[in-house]
Order: C-alpha cells, then structure tokens, then sequence
C-alpha cells in the first residue's frame, strides 16, 4: 500500500490526470560502491571512486481488461546514486506499454531489453558492478576506466529504443521472446539508411536448472536513423551477428552458470568478417543462509587475425542483512593481451538495497 502511495504521489507530478496512476507500484534498487581501482599499467597509479552500479527507479502496473487481458506498462530510468544525477533521459531503461494474455503471451512496444539480454543476463554473478561480464557495454553503469574493456556480448547485450517485442507465455519451462526495432528515423533526414534488427531467444526453466539458446542478428543504418545508426554497431551496412548458449543448476548449497557465444562482425566496405568466440562460467557457494562466495572466470577470445584476447578473474562475498539490503566485496583482476593494453585489478566494498 505504501508503495502505492508513493507511486501516486510521482505520478501527480508528473501529469495531470493522476487518477490514471492509481495502480502503480513504484520499484527500485540503490546500489553505491567504494572502488579501489589500480590502472595497470607499466607504473601502476591507484584511484580511489564511489561508483553507482545501475541504480535504478521505476512506476509500473496493469489493468484487467476482462477476458484474461491486461494492458501492462513500466517506466524506468537509471539514477546515479553517486551524483544524484539520471540517465541520458529520464526514464532511459524498460519503459513500455502492452498487452499480457496468460493464454497468448505479451506483446510491447517502447524500450527494452533485447531477447539476447535476456536469455542470459541472470547468470552474471557480479551483474551491474564493476565486475559485469558484459565489461563496457554495461548499460545505464559507469564504464570505470580502466575496467571498461567489451568482454561478453560484444555489444548485443543491451536494451533500445522502438522496439516491438512479444514474450510467450511459460509452455511446462519453455518460453520464447523475439523483437525487432521499428521506426526511429529522425524527422526530416532525406532517405536514411534504416538499420534492422531480429533478436530471438528459447529458455526453458525447471526445478534446478536453467537453459536458455540465444540469436542477435543487427544491421547498422545511418545517422538519424535511431539506434541502430548512431555508429555504435559500425558504419551504414555493417553487419553483426551473435549466437549463445547458456544455463545454470541451483541448488540450496549453491549455483553453477555458464555461456558461451560465437559473435560474428561484417564490415560492408571489406566484406571482411570479425570472429570471436567468448565464455564465461561462474560459481556460488551458500556458507550460511545469509552469507555467500562466489567466483567467476570470463574470456574473451581473440578475434580472426588479432591477439587481443582478454580474461577477468573476479571473487565475492555478499552478506544478506534482510530481504531487501545486502553488503558485498569483491576483488576483480583484468588481464588484457590486445598490444600496450593495461591490466587492471580493483577492490569493491559495497551496499545495495531494493525495493
């Protein structure tokens, strides 16, 4: 109730007809950390950073449309918990509007997590810190220099804009989802070049184990055609692919995940494809029913012709002080052998409460 009260209080603020909000939940996570980094390079420096790790706040909710309908909607965005600063924009996270059939699936439109982020987002131990598998594409985090090389995902793990996306519903473990990005084209730019995407992901979910199969294929456009043509998957025409396998068994006493990916990039100039295959693998013991260790080893392969593969070691503790509150350490070593790359390392002591 109190949630929901806050919720409506957001929500008057922010438009008129408050009313509508009436059901709204208001959710969140605040995640703050002390960073001891070293740079690693050849005379290594020390920098001492208190970092926001994808904290976030969120208003979401439903209405029953009889029949076993429901419209579903959430509005999210990235908070720096550090700056009391937001995001690029206010709600620059899963912020969507659609339509849930128990029977049928759901369907939505706005920004979200692509297929290929979901698939195995999850099974990062260390998710939305410094020591995210995903390196640099973290999204809505500070990339911590020098800890912002890409390792896992190669950019296909993200969230965007105008996306049309459906989830089915959950068939004895199994479900689906695809996407694809529509529109985004900027007012009054003459015949860009749209760029596409199809992201499609299985999962299947039972007892203790989890699978999940996983495909990303994006074609960039040009500028001013959304996010698919802001250069950040290569020049108009460039292609990427991506392919993953990943899954984990959980038990009381403690969890294994995996993922491997194949990650392909096409650049349409050269006709020249990128290859490198990825892998990561993870592990949690449960000591006490408040008190974890977990360990985590992810590689990234070198790509065709090129020795810059990179791997990161990382070791935790997380420390339950009730349902919503946790404290953690971490310590996280980067070895990267791309030519005159750093290797760093970091110490993080950290707090993170959700609600």
């Amino acid at each position: 109730m109190q949630k929901k009260i806050i919720a409506l209080a957001i929500a008057s603020a922010l438009t008129a007809p408050a009313l509508a909000f009436a059901d709204a939940t208001v959710y969140g996570q605040a995640n703050l950390s002390i960073d001891m980094v070293s740079d690693g390079m050849t005379n290594s420096t020390r920098t001492n950073q208190l970092n926001s790790n994808t904290s976030r706040l969120g208003l979401k909710g439903s209405e029953d449309l009889g029949s076993g309908l429901s419209a579903v909607w959430q509005m999210e965005g990235a908070i720096g918990m550090d700056t009391g600063t937001v995001g690029t924009s206010l709600f620059n996270r899963d912020t969507y509007l659609g339509l849930s059939s128990a029977t049928a699936g759901t369907g939505l439109v706005g920004r979200h997590a692509t297929p290929y982020y979901m698939a195995t987002r999850k099974l990062d131990m260390f998710a939305d810190g410094i020591a995210d598998n995903r390196g640099s594409q973290v999204d809505g985090k500070v990339a911590t220099t020098p800890f912002n090389d890409t390792l896992m995902g190669g950019g296909h793990d993200t969230r965007l804009s105008n996306v049309i996306a459906y989830i089915s519903p959950n068939l004895s473990g199994f479900s689906i989802a695809a996407a694809t990005v529509f529109g985004g084209e900027t007012a009054n730019t003459a015949n860009p070049t749209k760029g596409t995407l199809l992201s499609l992901a299985g999962m299947f979910e039972q007892g203790p184990i989890y699978a999940a199969l996983a495909y990303d294929n994006i074609k960039a456009g040009s500028a001013g055609s959304g996010d698919l043509g802001t250069g950040t998957f290569g020049a108009v025409d460039d292609k990427k692919t991506a392919f993953k396998v990943g899954g984990s068994f959980t038990t009381d006493a403690f969890a294994v995940n995996a993922v491997l990916e194949r990650i392909t990039a096409t650049t349409a100039a050269t006709g020249v494809d990128l290859k490198n295959t990825n892998f990561y693998l993870a592990g949690k013991f449960n000591l006490t029913s408040t008190d974890d260790v977990k360990l985590a080893y992810t590689r990234r392969g070198d790509h065709t012709g090129v020795t810059d593969n990179a791997k990161e070691y990382t070791i935790g503790y997380d420390h339950s002080l009730s349902k919503a509150t946790s404290v953690y350490a971490l310590y996280s070593k980067l070895t990267d052998n791309t030519l005159n790359a750093p290797d760093p390392s970091v110490v993080s002591l950290g707090v993170k409460h959700s609600f």
